[in-house]
């Protein structure tokens, strides 16, 4: 069994970032609603702020159900747990893995690494963050069904010939 969890900086970060800028937007948008009737040109920023505050929790609430800052892989499961909001455990065996997507899945460098359950209909999400992520995107792809894995690496092939066409 391996452990794979996220760094003391990147848990904080993670955690507590959408507080910070929640906080900092309520200010905001407080000395912007103060000021609108003296200037109707701030309704705008106001509006603008106010759907960002929306979209930035909406998003964060969805990240916090969907990433687990401890993951433990063997060679039939991977078992997901201290999520931000829920203290269950989540296992995903990998031969009821249906989908993965987003990250080094997709073909890009960065991003959030979704791998989807299809049995038990449940997703988990984790970063290139994570300590020694590499490993588990290793474990996953090898223990993955053949069609799954086929459909990542042909669009990581698919990305490496675009580069290649690039640079001729």
């Amino acid at each position: 069994m391996q452990i794979y969890t996220y760094s003391w900086f990147w848990k904080l970060i993670y955690r507590y970032a959408n507080f910070v800028v929640s906080v900092l937007l309520v200010f905001y948008l407080i000395s912007l609603a103060i000021n609108l009737d003296n200037n109707l040109l701030l309704l705008l920023p106001f509006i603008i702020s106010l759907l960002l505050l929306y979209y930035l929790n909406k998003s964060y609430f969805n990240f916090y159900k969907l990433v687990p800052y401890k993951i433990e892989a063997d060679e039939q499961k991977i078992i997901c747990s201290e999520f931000f909001f829920r203290k269950k455990t989540v296992t995903i065996y990998y031969k009821d893995i249906e989908s993965l997507t987003g990250g080094i899945f997709d073909a890009r460098y960065k991003g959030l690494m979704k791998v989807c359950d299809g049995k038990n209909k449940i997703c988990i999400g984790f970063f290139d963050r994570m300590i020694n992520s590499n490993k588990l995107i290793t474990i996953i792809l090898s223990k993955v069904d053949k069609k799954i894995y086929d459909d990542v690496i042909g669009k990581l092939e698919a990305i490496k010939i675009k580069r290649s066409k690039k640079e001729k």
